[in-house]
């Protein structure tokens, strides 16, 4: 990808980010439970139970501009939690 191409889709992206986040309710438990497959996929996908949320963001945090996962609450706390707080570390690390 050229650099102007790059530079574009990283100010579309910005402004996606910026319009999600203050459209996005406060977090906590009024969020709406998490569909059979989301819970499945963020069991799957993120290792919650051998990582710490910030040696993750610290690892691939730059590239996880898309993240929604701690919009939704799941049935495993643990991973409740650890979702949560990525998604907290993440909003904090756009915010420096």
């Amino acid at each position: 990808m050229n650099d102007a191409r790059r530079a574009r889709l990283e100010r579309l992206t910005r402004r996606w980010r910026s319009r999600h986040d203050a459209a996005r309710p406060a977090r906590g438990a009024d969020r709406p439970p998490a569909d059979p497959e989301r819970e499945r996929r963020a069991g799957t996908l993120f290792p919650f139970r051998e990582i710490a949320p910030a040696d993750y963001v610290s690892r691939y945090g730059a590239a996880m501009i898309g993240y929604t996962y701690d919009e939704y609450r799941y049935a495993d706390p643990d991973l409740d939690a650890w979702l949560a707080e990525l998604g907290r570390l993440l909003a904090q690390r756009r915010r420096r």
